[in-house]
C-alpha cells in the first residue's frame, strides 16, 4: 500500500509550534465590534503551513448519500481541533484546523486547545469522544492540567439542511477568561493563496475566506471542466465581539500567548480569529461553505445554520444516523458486549461517511493526511489518502454487504466500472473521486477484485446486470485484462514491488472464477471456459511460483514469500525494500499475503505449506502488544515513524497493522480455532482495543514499549492514517465471520471450484515458434476434450475435436501475439467443468 505513500510534499524548515500554556505578552483589553486597535508587535513566528496529523478521533457528515440535495460537508477531529473540513467533495480539503485558545487577561497567559507538538510538555488535558453511540457526534473537552480554573467543551455536527458545520461551545471559567475560535484556512486545498476578511454586522463581526486567482489552473476540477473555488464563512450566533483576519505570525501569537492583533483583512496564509465568549457561557459557531469564491453565500449559509439552531440540527443529524443504523444487522459476536457493539456501529458509520455524495460509491481510503504535520499545505495538490483505491473499496464493499447496506455496496461496484475502468478494461492504482487518474501503477488485484464484487452482488443479492449500472462487456474487459496480463503484477497490494505475489494471484484467481460464473449466467460459454482454465492453471502453479523450498535466515521451508521476481522462488534474488528499507534475499522477506489464498477459498487452511508459512510469519513479523497480537506488513518495512517516533518522511520503520490481526482472525475461522489468544473472538477484541478514544481504528499502531520523546504508546495508534477504511471494514467483516463460522468475503463459487479435485482433459500443443513471418500460423493440437477453444487477442475459435488430432490455423497481427488454448469437457455446469490450458507467445515479423 505504499506507493500511495509517495504523496508527501515536504515542507522545508518546519518549526515546532510554541508550547500551549506558555506565558507571553498579552495585548488585549476589552474591545467592541467597532474595535480599531493597532497591531501588537510580536517575536512569535509561525511555522510554514502544514496539514495535521493523520491521527483522527472522529469523522462527521450526514448519511444522506443519494438525496437530491445532500449536505456536502465532512469534518474530522484530532487532539484539540476540528481538522480538514471537506466540501463539496470528500476528497477536497478547505481548512487545516479550527481550534480554540483560552486567554487569561489578568494572568497574561493563554492555553491552546490543539496539540501540535508531541515532544514538549503540555499544560492542557484533551479528549475527543462520542457523545452518543448512535451517531457520529463528537464532543471535545479541554482543561488545564495544573488547575481547575476552567473547562471548555465543544460538540459538533454537520447541518442536514445546508453545507455547514455547527458547534456548541460551553465554557466554565472566570470573568477574566476570553475564548477565541481560530480557523486556519486552506480553501480549495491550498493554504498559500487565500484571502481572509472581517465583515462588520449589526451584532458584531463575521469572518470569511476564499482562495484567490493565484491558484487558477491548479484546482480540482468539476464535471464541466471548471474548477472548484471554495469560500468559507465563520459565524457566531451572537456575532464575534472581536474578530480579525490575521497573518500567520499574528495568529500564532494569539494561540501561544494570547496576543491580539487587530486586522481586517489579509492575503496569502490566513488565520481567522473571533472572540466567542468572555467568562462562562455557551456559544454556537458555524462554518458555512460555497463555491465560486462566493464568500457572501458562505457567510449566509453559516448564519442560517446558527439561526436555525444547534439543537435542531443535532436532532436531525442523530435521527439520520439512527435511521441508517436501523437498517443494518448487528452480529451476535458483538451484540452482547457494549464495547464491541459500539465499535461495530462506529465502524459501520465511518464506512458510510467516507463515501462521496456527488460521485456515489466513491469511498476514500481514509479522511486523513498521514503524518500531515510534516506535509506542506501551501499549494493545491493531491494530499493524503483522500482518494479511491479499488482494493480498499473492495474491503469496504465486503463489510457494507455483510452488514446489510446492499445499496452502498452496489454503489461501490457501479462506481468502479463507471468512473475508474479504462477502455481496455484496466483499473488504475487510484483516482480522484471523479475518476481522474491520480497514480497510474498497475496492480492486478485492483482489476480482479471488482470481478469478485460484481459476482457477490449477483450471487448473494440477486443484482445481476439488469439491476446495476454496468454491463457484461465491462466485466469481460476487466477479466480479459487480468487473464492477459497476469499472473505477475506491476505492484502488489503494498504498492511497492512487482512480480509474483501470492496475495495478488489469489485475487486474480478469485476474480477470474467469479467472472466465469457470471459469464455462464449470460450464456457466454467461451469466455467462461477461458477464464476458468486460466484461474485453474494459476491455482495449480501459485505454490511453485511463490513458495521457497530452500528458505533463508533460518526459516524452515517450504513457505510463501512476500513476492518473487520471476517463477523461481529459490534463486535468492535481491529484493530492494521501499521507503529506505534494506535490500534482502527475497526468500527472507516475509508477509502474510498468502492468507488471501485461504480467505478467498482457493487453498485449504490446513494445507501444509500454508500452515508452515503461518509459523514463519509468527516467528518473523508477529509482535504481542498490551492489546493483543499484531503483525507487521513484512520484515524490513520502512513505512512508519522513524525510530524516535517522528513523522515518516520518505523512510522510517513500519509499525503494526490492525488489518492483519483481522485477517489472521479470518484464517483462524477456517482453522476452527475457538479458544486462546488467536481465537477469532479474541482477535476481534484486539482490533477494538487498537481503536482510539473516538473508536477510530488506525492504519498502524506503535510497536514497542521503550519510551520516545514523541510519547507513542505500545499497541496504540500513531500519526498514520486514522481511521483507515480498510481497518474499519476488517473489523465489521470479522464480526460477521464469527457469526457465520467462516469468512464472509469468500465467494461460494471459488470455494466450490477449488474444494474439489477434477481430472483434466489432455492437451498437447505442438511445435510453436518464438518468432515467425507466417500468418496464419499452423499449429498441431492433440486433446481428448469435448471442445477446444483457441483465443488470440480478440479473435476466438471454438472447435469440437471429436478425438481427432487437429491442425489449427492462427492469424497473427501486430508484433506480440499471445495464444491461449483451452480444452474442456462437456459439463452442463460450466463452473464445474474440467479444463486444461496452454499458452504460447510468438513475435510476428510479417507485414
Amino acid at each position: 500500500m505504499t506507493r500511495r505513500r509517495e504523496f508527501v510534499r515536504f515542507a522545508t524548515g518546519i518549526g515546532m509550534a510554541g508550547l500551549a500554556g506558555c506565558p507571553g505578552r498579552f495585548g488585549g483589553g476589552e474591545s467592541t465590534a467597532t474595535d480599531t486597535g493597532t497591531a501588537t508587535e510580536t517575536a512569535i513566528e509561525a511555522p510554514p503551513p502544514t496539514w495535521t496529523t493523520g491521527r483522527k478521533f472522529g469523522v462527521a457528515t450526514v448519511p444522506d448519500h443519494g438525496d437530491d440535495a445532500p449536505s456536502r460537508v465532512w469534518a474530522t477531529f484530532t487532539e484539540g481541533a476540528v481538522t480538514e473540513i471537506r466540501y463539496p467533495r470528500v476528497d477536497l480539503l478547505n481548512l487545516r484546523t479550527l481550534e480554540f485558545v483560552v486567554v487569561d487577561t489578568e494572568g497574561r497567559r493563554a492555553w491552546r486547545s490543539h496539540r501540535t507538538d508531541r515532544t514538549t510538555p503540555d499544560s492542557v488535558e484533551r479528549s475527543t469522544t462520542l457523545a452518543t453511540d448512535r451517531a457520529l457526534v463528537y464532543e471535545q473537552t479541554f482543561a488545564p492540567t495544573e488547575s481547575d480554573a476552567w473547562e471548555l467543551t465543544a460538540e459538533w455536527v454537520t447541518d442536514p439542511q445546508r453545507d455547514a458545520l455547527l458547534g456548541r461551545v460551553d465554557f466554565d471559567g472566570a470573568g477574566r477568561h476570553e475564548v477565541y475560535a481560530v480557523a486556519r484556512t486552506a480553501c480549495s486545498q491550498s493554504a498559500g493563496a487565500d484571502f481572509g476578511r472581517r465583515v462588520p454586522t449589526a451584532d458584531g463581526y463575521q469572518l470569511a475566506a476564499w482562495d484567490t486567482d493565484e491558484n487558477d489552473g491548479q484546482h480540482v476540477v468539476r464535471d464541466d471542466g471548471d474548477s472548484y473555488e471554495v469560500a468559507l464563512g465563520m459565524v457566531a450566533e451572537s456575532g464575534f465581539s472581536r474578530a480579525g483576519a490575521l497573518e500567520p505570525d499574528d495568529g500564532q501569537a494569539l494561540l501561544e500567548a494570547g496576543e491580539w492583533t487587530n486586522n481586517a483583512s489579509v492575503e496569502g496564509v490566513v488565520d481567522l480569529a473571533g472572540r466567542l465568549l468572555t467568562g462562562s457561557g455557551r456559544a454556537h459557531l458555524a462554518l458555512g461553505f460555497a463555491t465560486d469564491r462566493d464568500q457572501e453565500a458562505a457567510r449566509e449559509t453559516a448564519r442560517a445554520a446558527v439561526d436555525a439552531g444547534y439543537e435542531r440540527a443535532r436532532e436531525a443529524y442523530v435521527s439520520a444516523w439512527e435511521a441508517y443504523l436501523g437498517e443494518l444487522s448487528v452480529p451476535d459476536s458483538v451484540a452482547g458486549d457494549d464495547e464491541l457493539a459500539t465499535q461495530y456501529r462506529v465502524a459501520a458509520m465511518v464506512l458510510a461517511a467516507v463515501e462521496d455524495k456527488t460521485y456515489l460509491g466513491a469511498g476514500i481510503a481514509s479522511p486523513s493526511v498521514p503524518w500531515g504535520s510534516a506535509v506542506g499545505a501551501s499549494t493545491p495538490s493531491d494530499y493524503g489518502y483522500n482518494f479511491v483505491w479499488a482494493r480498499d473499496l473492495y474491503q469496504s464493499f465486503t463489510a457494507l454487504r455483510a452488514m446489510g447496506d446492499v445499496d452502498g455496496a452496489r454503489r461501490a461496484v457501479e462506481y468502479v466500472f463507471e468512473y475508474q475502468q479504462r477502455e481496455d478494461g484496466a483499473i488504475p492504482q487510484n483516482t480522484f473521486v471523479d475518476g481522474r487518474l491520480r497514480w497510474g501503477g498497475e496492480q492486478l488485484d485492483e482489476i480482479a477484485l471488482p470481478l469478485v464484487m460484481a459476482s457477490q452482488l449477483a450471487d448473494r443479492h440477486g443484482l445481476g446486470f439488469d439491476a446495476v449500472e454496468y454491463s457484461y462487456d465491462q466485466l469481460k474487459a476487466a477479466a480479459d485484462y487480468v487473464a492477459g496480463s497476469g499472473p505477475a503484477t506491476g505492484q502488489e497490494r503494498w504498492e511497492e514491488a512487482g512480480g509474483y505475489s501470492p496475495s495478488t494471484i489469489a485475487a486474480e484467481i478469485a476474480g477470474l472464477t467469479c467472472a466465469a460464473a457470471l459469464a455462464a449466467e449470460e450464456d457466454e460459454r467461451v469466455d467462461a471456459l477461458v477464464w476458468l482454465a486460466t484461474a485453474d492453471d494459476w491455482a495449480r502453479s501459485v505454490e511453485a511460483w511463490c513458495a521457497t523450498t530452500t528458505g533463508a535466515d533460518g526459516n524452515e521451508p517450504p513457505y510463501y514469500m512476500r513476492i518473487d521476481d520471476d517463477t523461481d522462488p529459490d534463486d535468492g534474488a535481491d529484493l530492494a525494500l521501499a521507503n529506505g528499507g534494506p535490500t534482502l534475499d527475497e526468500r527472507a522477506v516475509i508477509d502474510a499475503g498468502f492468507l488471501e489464498l485461504v480467505r478467498l477459498g482457493i487453498v485449504s487452511a490446513d494445507d501444509p505449506v500454508i500452515r508452515n508459512s503461518v509459523s514463519v510469519v509468527d516467528g518473523t513479523i508477529r509482535r504481542d502488544t498490551p492489546n493483543g497480537p499484531a503483525w507487521y506488513r513484512y520484515n524490513g518495512d520502512g513505512y512508519g515513524e522513524s525510530a524516535d517516533g517522528s513523522p515518516w518522511q520518505s523512510e522510517g520503520q513500519g509499525r503494526l497493522w490492525p488489518i492483519l490481526t483481522g485477517e489472521r482472525g479470518e484464517y483462524e475461522l477456517r482453522r476452527g480455532t475457538d479458544s486462546g489468544e488467536l481465537s477469532p473472538r479474541t482477535l476481534l477484541s484486539t482490533m477494538a482495543a487498537f481503536a482510539n478514544e473516538g473508536r477510530m481504528i488506525p492504519e498502524q499502531v506503535w510497536d514497542r514499549d521503550e519510551p520516545t520523546e514523541y510519547g507513542w504508546a505500545f499497541g496504540e495508534g500513531t500519526g498514520s492514517a486514522t481511521p483507515l477504511s480498510w481497518s474499519m471494514a476488517q473489523y465489521v467483516r470479522l464480526a460477521h465471520g464469527i457469526d457465520a463460522g467462516e469468512p464472509v468475503e469468500t465467494p461460494a463459487v471459488v470455494e466450490a471450484r477449488f474444494g474439489t479435485e477434477r481430472e483434466r482433459p489432455s492437451l498437447t500443443v505442438g511445435e510453436f515458434p518464438t518468432t515467425t513471418e507466417e500468418s496464419p500460423l499452423a499449429v498441431e493440437v492433440t486433446t481428448d476434450a469435448a471442445e477446444l477453444i483457441v483465443r488470440n487477442g480478440q479473435e476466438t475459435r471454438r472447435i469440437e475435436p471429436d478425438g481427432r488430432d487437429l491442425t489449427v490455423e492462427i492469424p497473427l497481427s501486430g508484433i506480440r501475439n499471445t495464444v491461449t488454448f483451452v480444452a474442456a469437457d462437456d459439463a452442463d455446469d460450466i463452473v464445474d467443468a474440467a479444463v486444461a490450458l496452454e499458452r504460447r507467445t510468438v513475435t510476428y515479423r510479417g507485414e
